[in-house]
């Protein structure tokens, strides 16, 4: 059956008016897909230029890394220099220990990670009293006698003899030498203590060092009569 032209009107009529229907919807769509179009390059643009400055900040920060490491390394030579007696010596023996930790801090933030060795620090009292500072770390180019005064925070009394490039340790966390006690430094080789035939400034730090300060008695040539 042939449908009536009035039914076929009716049809024309109602698709026109879902295809203006549909029309104005592909406006709207269109033009918020415009919106966001442009709402995008936008933020790729403003992305672009956080990007920029975090660059150019990161390296800033990295180039003021650097500058504190080679800081730190100067301080470090300059405290081993004097002597503890000195006001001068107590204040900067204390923020190098601190700022060694706020470097290691900031080297990790960073990302890329402080270049340092790992050390090992052992203290004994000659009493039974053994105090270890183990998985510590220490900044290339120390020595036995810096180590000792970054772990210990600054908390070793010595004469620095120049003549010698060494200090002489009379005490160490408070407890001083006795007419019949001395301090002695010990490096760990080849799976035995061994005395150090030097003074700590002259002990060459590279990574997995283990030292050891000993309070004991000594023989008439002066060497210990303990061991670690």
């Amino acid at each position: 059956m042939m449908p009536t032209k009035g039914a076929f009107y009716g049809t024309v009529v109602l698709l026109v008016a879902l295809l203006i229907v549909s029309s104005t919807a592909a406006v709207v769509y269109y033009g918020q897909y415009q919106q966001a179009s442009s709402q995008n390059q936008r933020y790729v643009g403003e992305l672009s230029t956080a990007l920029s400055s975090y660059r150019a900040l990161s390296g800033s920060f990295n180039a003021s890394l650097d500058d504190y490491s080679q800081t730190l390394s100067l301080l470090a030579t300059a405290v081993a220099n004097l002597n503890t007696s000195t006001p001068a010596y107590h204040d900067a023996s204390t923020a190098l220990a601190t700022l060694w930790s706020s470097y290691q801090e900031l080297a990790s933030a960073s990302g890329r990670g402080a270049l340092v060795y790992g050390v090992h620090l052992l203290v004994d009292f000659g009493n039974g009293t053994r105090r270890w500072y183990n998985d510590s770390t220490a900044q290339p180019g120390w020595n036995g006698y810096v180590v000792s005064l970054v772990l210990l925070r600054g908390n070793i009394q010595a004469a620095w003899y120049p003549q010698y490039g060494e200090h002489f340790v009379t005490g160490v966390e408070g407890v001083s030498q006795s007419a019949s006690e001395s301090w002695f430094v010990w490096e760990f080789s080849g799976g035995s203590w061994v005395y150090a035939q030097t003074g700590a400034d002259q002990i060459r730090i590279s990574n997995g060092t283990t030292i050891a300060w000993t309070l004991c008695g000594y023989d008439a040539s002066y060497n210990p009569t303990c061991v670690p």
